[in-house]
């Protein structure tokens, strides 16, 4: 009995990375498991998006940086794309700057290059 849930809890986490590695059309919220964020994808033309990357209290900004270029390789499918940052860039301020601190989310527009 217990090994019919193992099977039915593994094939069901398998089915759910699987449509989340698979996100070059996704719109909405999904998570990332290789980089540990949270993001919103939303398509506003045929070839520009925009990516929300979630902050939390565990995620750098480095992590949100790098996964927000790595999102757009994935959603363009090629080199050549344009990150428009909206919101998210902050400066450094240690009297602001404390354990509990959680970072605003970073919000981008992405243009891919026209395909022709």
């Amino acid at each position: 009995m217990k090994l019919i849930y193992v099977v039915a809890f593994v094939t069901l986490i398998g089915g759910c990375a699987q449509g989340i590695k698979n996100n070059e059309s996704f719109e909405g919220k999904a998570w990332d498991f290789d980089h540990q964020v949270q993001f919103d994808q939303q398509k506003l033309d045929d070839n520009k998006y925009f990516v929300r990357v979630r902050s939390t209290s565990r995620t750098r900004f480095s992590t949100l940086a790098t996964f927000l270029v790595r999102q757009s390789l994935t959603v363009c499918k090629s080199y050549g794309f344009k990150i428009e940052i909206l919101d998210g860039v902050e400066s450094y301020n240690e009297e602001k700057y404390y354990d509990s601190y959680i970072a605003s989310s970073l919000e981008a527009n992405i243009e891919c290059p026209d395909s022709k």
